[in-house]
């Protein structure tokens, strides 16, 4: 959590040959004063801050050759998604996967088109090089709800395969957190213990940790209520602030923390999920027991409606039987 607030520095580059430095190319370090600026003085939140230095590493990976502003051009953006679309790359345990989908094209693109808009009004571009350039278009067909079936095959692993009684609740805490709450990842991993008040049965999402930056004040399931105070009599000899720790319970649970225990989860339970999948069903749950769709903004920390309906493509139609047979003529 630290290292969020450290000023970005040029990575040293050294000469293997000669054992001398290098200079650092001008756009990586015009990108750091960018980074910076998005921390210090927009204060961005961090999950948007990652996002922007991993789409620049993985643009300075694959063109290598671009190292200064005057070399960006529209050409040098459609050859570098040419090349993410075609190129070969290992995944996981050796295997050898080709090309990205479009909505990974577009991220890039959307990340991108931000720092080139600053490139531009800082003075060093006189035009954004992905302005004659359209993003590809993205449909949002795939399924991405769990199941109730999948759901309880989730948490039936967690309590086979848990080592010890704090994991066991902490994973199920885990879970029900994100099925009766639908909260970010980043307001997952940032909740601290002082956010869940058990009397008023709520819970606080700070919108220091949001990506709409809004406090915003959510109820607790019964379910939900039940697992928290199992977890935290479990947990009351630990001293730390974080509601979620780590497997050693020495402090909170990290990024790269969340990463492998959703592995670990998917492998022992059979079930290949990720993360966001848990928002998508909260919200069509909700929307399948006819709660309001303002009420369901709200919940989700959504800044427009539009955001909210686009987890409606989570809603299927063969599951609206009792929907059709309310038509009366």
């Amino acid at each position: 959590m630290d290292n969020d607030n450290k000023v970005l520095k040029p990575i040293t580059k050294f000469d293997k040959e000669n054992g001398s430095k290098l200079i650092t190319p001008q756009l990586e370090k015009i990108f750091c004063d960018y980074i910076n600026e998005c921390k210090f003085s927009m204060c961005l939140r961090p999950e948007t801050i990652r996002g922007y230095i991993a789409v620049f590493k993985l643009f300075s990976k694959v063109m290598p050759e671009v190292s200064s502003t005057e070399e960006l051009s529209s050409e040098m953006l459609n050859l570098y998604f040419m090349r993410i679309k075609t190129r070969t790359r290992i995944v996981g345990k050796n295997t050898l996967k080709t090309g990205v989908k479009n909505s990974t094209i577009k991220t890039q693109y959307s990340k991108l088109i931000v720092f080139f808009r600053w490139l531009c009004k800082n003075g060093y571009l006189e035009k954004n090089p992905l302005k004659n350039i359209k993003a590809p278009q993205v449909n949002y067909d795939d399924f991405r709800r769990l199941e109730d079936e999948e759901i309880n095959k989730i948490y039936s692993a967690i309590v086979r395969c848990s080592s010890n009684t704090l994991l066991l609740r902490r994973d199920t805490v885990m879970v029900s957190l994100l099925i009766f709450c639908g909260i970010r990842r980043g307001e997952f991993i940032s909740l601290q213990v002082k956010d869940i008040d058990i009397e008023k049965k709520e819970i606080i999402v700070r919108g220091e940790t949001s990506k709409s930056k809004r406090t915003r004040v959510l109820k607790i399931h019964p379910t939900l209520l039940l697992h928290l105070k199992d977890y935290f009599r479990e947990r009351k000899s630990l001293k730390t602030e974080w509601l979620i720790v780590s497997n050693r319970g020495e402090g909170g649970l990290t990024r790269e923390g969340l990463k492998h225990w959703v592995k670990s989860v998917a492998e022992k339970s059979g079930i290949n999920f990720h993360l966001h999948q848990f928002r998508h069903t909260f919200a069509c749950k909700l929307a399948e027991a006819n709660v309001n769709i303002f009420k369901i903004q709200k919940m989700m920390g959504h800044q427009n409606i539009t955001m909210t309906m686009k987890y409606s493509r989570s809603l299927q139609t063969e599951n609206m039987e009792e929907d059709i047979g309310k038509i009366s003529i």
